[in-house]
């Protein structure tokens, strides 16, 4: 339930698509995600879920299609932090230097929320739950968001000071990174809980190329052969399968170009 999900850790995670009803196909049949759109009145945001029918679904992610002014914005992913006052924390993150892309507004009964972005240019969203029914109903396995990565071309603690700071998240090197790294991977945890639900790396590859930002991962059974399936229906590898300390990951674009990636325990 999201009352379990700690301040400051993931609650959230969705999507924009210019074209919905493909992005939706492309998702469904890659990660057997049944759909539940919720009408006209709140934009056919449509939520992708766990289970085959309502009494049994549980909410993984959310995908709305392009508002009718920015028809052509490009497919992307975001992550939403749970905060107990989005009015709030929205005044001090500006504060701390970031840009009010959506101010805090309460969307029925259900929750406020905020559209951030951060100083380096990363978009982020500030969630606050107003039901036991919102935020993620399955989490961590397959199928569902597991983890989530900031990438960045730069030193990785350096970005994450920001968060770090309006998340209360606390910051750690792993031992297995290299000790003359200039950048070193930087795991990320919920300080109060020691939760952990991410990390931020340095940009490698095409990258380097792309904004700083979130990358949302699913957990998958198999990566290799998700990225195969992904392949099939018209997605491209961004970043190929790899093992990095116990985990085995790829970062996928859709068929309409939004990042995401998928992992699974390296074998």
């Amino acid at each position: 339930m999201p009352t379990s999900i700690p301040l400051g850790a993931p609650i959230w995670a969705d999507g924009n698509a210019p074209d919905l009803a493909s992005e939706l196909a492309f998702y469904t049949r890659l990660f057997g995600w049944t759909t539940f759109d919720s009408g006209e009145e709140f934009g056919h945001y449509t939520e992708f879920c766990l289970g085959t029918s309502a009494a049994s679904a549980r909410a993984v992610a959310g995908m709305a299609p392009n508002q009718s002014d920015q028809p052509d914005k490009p497919a992307s992913w975001g992550v939403s932090f749970h905060v107990q006052d989005c009015v709030a924390a929205a005044s001090q993150a500006e504060k701390l230097g970031a840009a009010t892309i959506t101010h805090p507004m309460r969307i029925g009964d259900d929750l406020v929320y905020a559209n951030m972005r951060d100083p380096d240019g990363g978009v982020f969203g500030l969630f606050e739950p107003l039901n036991d029914a919102m935020g993620f109903m399955a989490y961590g396995e397959p199928g569902a968001a597991a983890w989530f990565e900031y990438v960045f071309d730069g030193v990785p603690a350096e970005a994450m000071q920001f968060y770090s700071e309006l998340l209360d998240w606390s910051m750690f090197v792993p031992s297995w990174v290299d000790p003359d790294d200039p950048a070193p991977y930087t795991d990320l945890r919920v300080r109060e809980s020691g939760m952990g639900f991410g990390a931020c790396r340095a940009a490698a590859g095409p990258e380097t190329e792309l904004p700083p930002q979130w990358l949302v991962c699913f957990a998958v059974e198999s990566v290799d052969r998700v990225s195969a399936r992904a392949l099939e229906l018209g997605a491209s590898v961004v970043m190929p399968p790899g093992d990095e300390a116990e985990m085995r990951s790829a970062t996928l674009a859709s068929p309409t170009g939004a990042l995401f990636g998928v992992v699974a325990e390296a074998s």
